[in-house]
């Protein structure tokens, strides 16, 4: 008799397909599944081999899908879903809860939008997200993993960076044309250019770093509009009150679009960067899968 299951591919190798079709990168997905770059080309190279077809195309340092290959992806996902699930029938019925604490700028601009690919990846896992209050680290109640915004000092606690970008000084296009600059032309040529221009404060973005780098001898401002949440400083640099310390990767959209514009290429680090923080009597696995996760994105 006929095994009708013969021509099932083996599952590391659907596995792997998976992987690097949603990075786009061998690279990557070797680190999601701690395999070596070799060895995962290695289980692509043979699932090709057995279907007869390629499932990438490789041009230069990009990786994209071909026609068959996204097709393929489609059926794969269904395929390791439905397995997921069969594997482990009691997540229809009882889920993990994984509280997670997160300033808001970061939760609601950079985090959320992220979020429904690993529920996806761990549909055994219930997300809890709360609001942490940046460089106070209050959270309205106890959480397993956070991600704080400040110094990364935290003694008691294993702290892990997980975005640490320079600062530089930007306005919007409206502001930026207010001040005398054009297409053609940036009136700050200079970093003693900025003396007239409103500068927006913030204790989470102080601006004597960036004083400092581009050497100036001034003091940190002490007039114009304060801010004490950094979505509000970048709307407020957006709604033209004024040049404010952004960071040029958590803006790059409000960027590309032109609706804020770098001033001056000059940047300083910031005495503040995001850090993922565990506490070290918590090693529950739904904690750690959070805590690769994390770490493999493109902030």
């Amino acid at each position: 008799m006929i095994n009708q299951f013969n021509r099932i591919p083996p599952l590391h190798l659907l596995i792997a397909f998976e992987a690097i079709a949603r990075h786009s990168s061998f690279a990557r997905a070797s680190e999601e599944l701690a395999l070596t770059p070799s060895a995962i080309s290695h289980r692509i190279k043979n699932l090709e081999e057995l279907w007869g077809i390629e499932l990438f195309n490789r041009t230069g340092n990009q990786l994209r899908l071909t026609t068959a290959g996204a097709r393929y992806l489609r059926e794969v996902k269904e395929s390791l879903n439905s397995l997921n699930t069969l594997a482990r029938p009691e997540f229809k019925a009882k889920k993990t809860r994984l509280r997670i604490a997160t300033p808001p700028t970061f939760g609601r601009q950079h985090l959320l939008p992220k979020l429904s690919e690993f529920t996806r990846l761990h549909p055994e896992i219930d997300i809890e997200l709360h609001i942490q209050i940046p460089l106070m680290d209050v959270n309205a109640e106890e959480v397993d993993i956070e991600i704080r915004f400040g110094d990364g000092n935290y003694p008691g606690f294993e702290v892990t960076t997980l975005i640490a970008e320079p600062c530089v000084p930007a306005c919007s296009r409206n502001y930026f044309q207010k001040i005398g600059g054009s297409s053609i032309f940036n009136p700050i040529q200079k970093p003693r250019d900025l003396k007239d221009l409103v500068l927006l404060r913030s204790p989470l973005e102080p601006w004597k770093p960036w004083f400092d780098a581009a050497d100036l001898d001034w003091k940190e401002p002490d007039v114009g509009p304060q801010f004490n949440d950094l979505g509000l400083l970048i709307e407020a640099v957006v709604a033209d009150m004024g040049v404010g310390l952004v960071r040029p990767r958590m803006v790059r959209s409000l960027m590309g679009t032109g609706q804020i514009i770098k001033l001056i290429d000059i940047e300083s680090a910031s005495p503040h960067n995001y850090y993922i923080v565990k506490n070290p009597n918590k090693q529950f696995p739904e904690i750690q899968s959070f805590v690769n996760w994390l770490t493999l994105q493109q902030w």
